[in-house]
C-alpha cells in the first residue's frame, strides 16, 4: 500500500509581513468593479447630508461601496454586512479593513441615503449613458408587488373601520339621549340643545366637548348619579374607541386596507403564494423602466393598479434621467385615456398596449359580435348601428373624474327598440333596450397605439419587452432571492429598491 502524504497544516504559521489582501482577490472580481464605478460617481448630494464638526466619520464613498457590494452577494441586513466587514475578504479589501458595527451602517442607510439616494442613483444613470452602455431611448416599463416587512395578519380594513365607528356612533347618539331625558326631568334649564350639534355626522371632539358640559352641570339628584354613570361609560369605553378609529382612519389615508406593523404597506393579492389560497399580503407596487435590462428609473408606489401610478412613475424617471425618453413600452395594464394624453403632452412615442390589444386577434373575440367593438358608427347622423340593424341614437354624455382630477367624456347611446330582436338575450343584459358608452378621444389613441404597435419597429419592441423588464425582476427576486423588503416605511422602502437599482446596474455592467 502506498505512503499516504498529506500538506502541513499552516493555520498558525506567522508570516514575516502582513499579506496584501489585494493580491488576494482576482483581476476581473466583481468587487472591483462596484470599487471602481462608485470611484467615479459624483456623490456630492451625499456629503452634503454631513453637517461637519464633532468626531471623523466614515467615508460615505466606502459606506456605500459596502452597501453596494453586501446587495450584489445577497447579504441586505445591517448585521450581516457587519460581520462580512470581519470575515469576507471581499468587504475587508473595499472597506479598506474598517469595521464600522451595524448601528453605523443603519444611519447612514436610513438618514444619510436616504436624502440622496435618487441623486446617486442618477449618477448611475449618468454614468451608463456616458460610457454608452445604454441610449436612453426606448424605455420598457413593469411593475411587480413585493412583500412588506409587516405582519401578513395584522391588517387595517377601511370598511370594517366605518362599520365599527358607525356602531359606536349611534351607541353614543342613544347614551347622550338618555342623559339628555334624565337631566330634563331634574333640571329644565339643561335641555336637548346639545345633541343638535350631532345630527348628521359625529366627530369624537364633539362627543368630548359635549361631555365636558353635562360634567359641569351634574347635581348630586339621583337622575345626575345615573347620568353620571353614563357619562363614564362614555369617557372610558366610547370616546378611546372613536379616537382609536381616527387614527386608523389617518393610517389608511384614503385607502382601503393597510397594516398594522407598518402603515406605509397595502395588503395586494401577490403571485407569490406559499399557500396557493390567493391571500391578500402586505406590499408595495414597484415600477422599473429598463433598457437592455439595465434599470433607468424607479418608483414606490401604494396602489395596486399599475394604471394610476404611470404618470408620476414617468415624472420621476425624467428626473432621474435628466430627459424625456424617446418610446416607452409597456404591457396593457398601463393603457389608459389619461396615461394616452400625457404621453402626447409629453411628446413621447406611445407603445403602451390598450386593454384589450392583444384580445382582439383572438377567435373568441371575432364570435362575440355584440361588443360594442362591432358595432358600425354613422359620423354624418352621429349613429351607432349594432350586427343585426338596429340604429342607436345619441343620448347624452357623462363625465368621469380620474383621482388625479382628469377628466374623461362618455357619449352615451342607446337602441331604439330591441323587444322584438331575436338576439336580445344574447346582447342585452338586462330588460332595457342595448346602451353603449364611447370615448371617440380614446378610440383615436387607440388607432394610434394599434397602428404603433404593429409596425415594425413596434413589432420589435413589443417582442423584446418582456425580455428585457421581466428578466430584470426575475434575477432580483430570483437569482438574488430578495422577494421581501427588510425595511418599514415608503420612504425606507425606496431607499432599499434604490440600492439595488445601483447594485444591479453594477453588476450588469461587470457582466
Amino acid at each position: 500500500m502506498a505512503k499516504v502524504v498529506f500538506k502541513k497544516d499552516k493555520s498558525n504559521q506567522l508570516l514575516l509581513l502582513p499579506p496584501d489582501i489585494g493580491s488576494l482577490i482576482p483581476d476581473n472580481h466583481l468587487v472591483r468593479v462596484v470599487d471602481k464605478v462608485i470611484n467615479e460617481l459624483k456623490l456630492s448630494p451625499l456629503f452634503e447630508t454631513y453637517k461637519g464638526g464633532g468626531a471623523s466619520s466614515y467615508s460615505p464613498r466606502m459606506m456605500l461601496k459596502v452597501i453596494t457590494y453586501g446587495y450584489i452577494d445577497k447579504i441586505y441586513t445591517n448585521r450581516r454586512i457587519e460581520k462580512a466587514l470581519k470575515e469576507n475578504i471581499y468587504f475587508m479589501w473595499i472597506s479598506g479593513m474598517s469595521t464600522p458595527d451595524f448601528t453605523t451602517i443603519h444611519n447612514f442607510r436610513s438618514k444619510r441615503l436616504k436624502e440622496a439616494v435618487d441623486d446617486v442613483f442618477g449618477s448611475v444613470v449618468e454614468l451608463l449613458i456616458r460610457s454608452g452602455y445604454v441610449k436612453a431611448e426606448n424605455i420598457f416599463v413593469d411593475g411587480t408587488k413585493i412583500e412588506a416587512n409587516a405582519n401578513r395578519y395584522s391588517y387595517i380594513w377601511k370598511k370594517n373601520v366605518e362599520r365599527h365607528e358607525s356602531m359606536i356612533k349611534d351607541k353614543v347618539k342613544n347614551l347622550l339621549l338618555h342623559i339628555d331625558q334624565l337631566q330634563q326631568e331634574e333640571d329644565a334649564e339643561y335641555g336637548s340643545h346639545n345633541l343638535e350639534e350631532l345630527e348628521g355626522h359625529i366627530t369624537t371632539d364633539q362627543v368630548d366637548k359635549l361631555v365636558e358640559e353635562i360634567n359641569q352641570k351634574l347635581s348630586k339628584g339621583s337622575k345626575s348619579k345615573q347620568a353620571g354613570s353614563a357619562v363614564t361609560k362614555l369617557k372610558k369605553e366610547y370616546i378611546p374607541k372613536l379616537n382609536k378609529y381616527d387614527q386608523q382612519k389617518d393610517m389608511l389615508n384614503g385607502r382601503n386596507r393597510c397594516s398594522k406593523t407598518d402603515t406605509d404597506a397595502t395588503f395586494f393579492r401577490m403571485k407569490e403564494d406559499h399557500l396557493n389560497t390567493g391571500q391578500l399580503k402586505p406590499g408595495y407596487n414597484v415600477q422599473i423602466a429598463t433598457e437592455d435590462q439595465f434599470i433607468l428609473g424607479y418608483g414606490i408606489y401604494q396602489k395596486a393598479a399599475d394604471t394610476s401610478v404611470l404618470i408620476p412613475f414617468i415624472e420621476k424617471v425624467k428626473t432621474q434621467l435628466g430627459g424625456v425618453p424617446k418610446n416607452i413600452i409597456a404591457d396593457a395594464g398601463y393603457g389608459s385615456e389619461e396615461n394616452y394624453d400625457y404621453i402626447k403632452d409629453n411628446n413621447i412615442g406611445n407603445y403602451i398596449k390598450y386593454n384589450n390589444f392583444d384580445y382582439e386577434k383572438t377567435n373568441d373575440h371575432k364570435k362575440k359580435i355584440f361588443l360594442s367593438d362591432h358595432f358600425e358608427y354613422d359620423n354624418s347622423k352621429d349613429q351607432y348601428k349594432c350586427p343585426t340593424g338596429q340604429i342607436l341614437d345619441f343620448i347624452g354624455t357623462k363625465k368621469n373624474i380620474s383621482e388625479r382630477g382628469y377628466i374623461s367624456k362618455r357619449r352615451s347611446y342607446k337602441s331604439r327598440c330591441c323587444d322584438q330582436c331575436s338576439y336580445k338575450s344574447s346582447c342585452c343584459k338586462g330588460k332595457n333596450s342595448r346602451t353603449i358608452e364611447i370615448s371617440p378621444k380614446l378610440i383615436k389613441f387607440k388607432n394610434k397605439v394599434k397602428r404603433n404597435l404593429e409596425s415594425e419597429i413596434g413589432k420589435i419592441l413589443r417582442s423584446k419587452r418582456g425580455v428585457d423588464v421581466e428578466s430584470v425582476f426575475g434575477q432580483i427576486k430570483h437569482n438574488n432571492q430578495f422577494r421581501r423588503f427588510y425595511t418599514r416605511g415608503l420612504k425606507n422602502v425606496s431607499t432599499e429598491w434604490g440600492i439595488m437599482s445601483i447594485a444591479h446596474n453594477i453588476k450588469k455592467m461587470a457582466n
